[in-house]
């Protein structure tokens, strides 16, 4: 069966595009987004991510897609360096200070994005964000950074109770969650795992940014796919013709999807991309 024409795709990271390792693209998900680039296809990476990370990811396996990062807030045509940044929204200062008021006497780790940086606040010296170990971002850390941060400027913040409990669900997580929904219910608050709350200005989403950069191109979403697995997904795959959740995906993304592809681990991805092309495929209807 094929459902062409599908002229852009949507790629989450996390659970989707990358192996179970968090730090691995399956090496037949890169041979399928060249493959539907080749054929005129756009393929966007849509994640949570900062784009610092995702730009690292596509200079190893020499890719060159456009990147939907931090949940929609800020979007580039491609890689960074040299990419052209399409979208771009932050918190107002009152708005991200209400939020860390509410945070603080959790005493969680707290992130702060900004381009480039991230200013944390965690009760353990050594709960650090990733990215750090990498290289690829600076870190200011404490309340004082997360103030300063707050009047610069905030596209997301990243939140989880500790590091090493980021995969299971917290209820002290979820707590956090429905008080900052209660207090700012205009903000968005959704998770990328279990434990990790994640935060974003209002009327910002992975699927909105998708579909106004699809329109600046002429592409309407009857022509878009977007695949993922989480919650932080389901603003694009609600949005769009072609939505594909993951053998892996939680059973919100089941839910709200009309096709369903391999895991992860077993490259989903790129048995959803040649469904796309209109290519024998493990992907297909609910």
């Amino acid at each position: 069966m094929t459902i062409q024409p599908v002229r852009m795709i949507s790629l989450d990271m996390d659970g989707t595009l990358l192996l179970n390792d968090h730090a691995t693209i399956h090496p037949e998900n890169i041979r399928a987004i060249r493959a539907a680039q080749h054929e005129g296809i756009e393929v966007m990476i849509s994640t949570g991510r900062l784009p610092e990370d995702i730009s690292d990811f596509l200079h190893r396996a020499e890719l060159k897609c456009g990147m939907i990062c931090c949940n929609g807030t800020t979007a580039f045509s491609g890689p960074q360096p040299g990419g052209k940044r399409l979208v771009y929204r932050t918190f107002d200062a009152e708005t991200a200070n209400r939020i860390i008021d509410i945070m603080l006497p959790y005493h969680i780790m707290i992130n702060a994005f900004e381009t480039g940086l991230v200013s944390t606040d965690a009760a353990k010296p050594d709960h650090r964000y990733h990215l750090l170990s990498r290289g690829l971002i600076k870190e200011h850390r404490g309340e004082t950074a997360l103030r300063q941060s707050a009047a610069r400027g905030i596209m997301k913040f990243y939140c989880m109770e500790a590091p090493e409990r980021a995969d299971q669900l917290s209820m002290t997580m979820e707590s956090i969650r429905q008080k900052i929904t209660s207090i700012c219910p205009k903000v968005q608050v959704t998770r990328s795992a279990p434990g990790i709350v994640e935060i974003m200005p209002a009327d910002v989403g992975k699927g909105l940014t998708l579909l106004q950069i699809a329109a600046s191109k002429g592409i309407g979403p009857e022509a878009v796919m977007a695949v993922g697995d989480e919650e932080n997904d389901l603003d694009m795959l609600s949005r769009v013709a072609y939505s594909v959740a993951m053998g892996n995906a939680s059973e919100r993304v089941l839910e709200t999807c009309r096709y369903i592809t391999e895991d992860n681990d077993h490259a989903g991805v790129a048995e959803a991309i040649y469904f796309a092309m209109g290519r024998p495929s493990k992907c297909h209807l609910k």
